[in-house]
């Protein structure tokens, strides 16, 4: 046989299978796996390394489905394309190993601490990856707090003291999990941390001097997760922190857990700074309370705005929603949004230009009509008498 020929049966020939031998391990295999999984939360999802389906509790999709704020309009056709498309690690753009390295160069020139960053970067992603894969984690105390409403408030307070200024809590949905990460996540309550970057960092763009704005992000999230992880461990409970890559795609995880909306370019708008911040997460093998999507009206304001979509250099954000894996969605051009990113010194016009993000959710809220200032569903409503005293 010609060497440049691939040879898929090297098997001695005492070894061969039969067909109905194999169709019957795959049958028992199939049988397993329902057994394993309920029928409520299963899905099916398509797997790079060994080419067939497998399946996957996800609790995750009733709070996705029936989440007000995402707009489905075909729900079987977006978990078709899942099953088919599942996420890559990273959009194609980033996901090229033979890319010029834009970002590390950067990194040397502009960011005075350029080695504290990389330290944190390099030994958090090194611990994550390694307890994400090995059995190299550190134990839960044995002295379990079993009081879960306070865990939660520990845990936030914790966060916020390192900076973490946005927090929420939900169930992972594993259909927005990158197909190479699913077998890591090993619970499905998801606490998800996002750290705020500073304004002076924002406003120094084009021209980044002292910092560029996703890596100060990038690595205070590696400098602090593992810590509330450990502290976690330290309150009895098992948890594995994830880092701040692609793996995980945040923004629809953030608006299930009340973070924020929408924006027009396609990320969670969070009433704290916008989308002036990065994130990270934690796995915990925990039942603590989960928060609910909300409505924070930021929807109507980037409707009325659309600053990012005018003012973006490659036209990266599309004006109107289009139909997009069975959703109605602005889909922002990767492709396009790299180009950008790698030429133009990160970028990062899309959010220097918005003002949720660089005046702020409050002041922004008030250019609104007032009764676009509210959600009629909401508790604060009602209570509220400057709506009724202007309508």
């Amino acid at each position: 046989m010609s060497k440049d020929v691939k040879s898929y049966h090297n098997y001695k020939e005492d070894n061969k299978e039969t067909y109905l031998d194999v169709v019957k391990r795959w049958k028992e295999h199939v049988s397993d796996m329902y057994k394993n999984t309920k029928d409520d939360v299963r899905i099916q999802r398509w797997s790079y390394s060994n080419g067939m389906f497998k399946y996957l509790n996800n609790y995750g999709g009733n709070i996705t489905d029936n989440n007000p704020y995402i707009n489905f309009i075909d729900l079987d056709e977006f978990n078709l394309l899942v099953k088919n498309l599942p996420l890559p690690s990273d959009p194609p753009a980033f996901n090229n190993k033979n890319r010029p390295n834009f970002f590390g160069t950067m990194m040397d020139d502009y960011i005075d601490d350029v080695a504290e960053y990389k330290h944190h970067l390099h030994t958090s992603f090194e611990r994550i990856r390694r307890e994400a894969t090995t059995n190299e984690v550190p134990k839960p105390s044995e002295n379990k707090n079993k009081d879960l409403k306070k865990l939660k408030q520990d845990i936030i307070k914790l966060a916020k003291e390192f900076g973490f200024v946005s927090i929420g809590v939900t169930k992972v949905d594993r259909r927005f999990i990158s197909a190479e990460t699913d077998d890591e996540i090993a619970f499905d309550t998801m606490i998800i941390l996002g750290y705020e970057i500073p304004k002076e960092v924002m406003q120094r763009y084009p021209e980044p001097k002292h910092a560029t704005a996703a890596y100060y992000g990038y690595s205070h999230c590696a400098k602090y997760v593992n810590q509330v992880a450990d502290f976690i461990r330290g309150q009895g409970y098992d948890c594995r922190a994830r880092c701040w890559e692609g793996f995980i795609k945040y923004p629809i995880h953030a608006v299930n857990a009340g973070m924020g909306n929408f924006t027009t370019y396609g990320i969670c708008h969070t009433p704290e700074v916008g989308t002036r911040l990065k994130y990270t997460s934690i796995l915990i093998d925990a039942e603590i309370e989960l928060d609910k999507p909300k409505d924070f009206n930021i929807e109507e304001f980037c409707s009325r705005c659309r600053m990012c979509q005018k003012s973006c250099p490659e036209n990266a954000i599309p004006k109107d929603e289009k139909r997009y894996m069975g959703t109605m969605r602005r889909a922002t051009d990767h492709i396009k949004c790299f180009n950008s990113m790698a030429m133009r010194h990160e970028c990062v016009q899309c959010i220097r230009v918005c003002p949720i993000s660089m005046i702020g959710y409050e002041t922004v809220k008030k250019s609104l009509p007032m009764y676009y200032q509210y959600n009629l569903v909401r508790d604060d409503f009602v209570d509220d008498k400057r709506y009724f005293e202007n309508t």
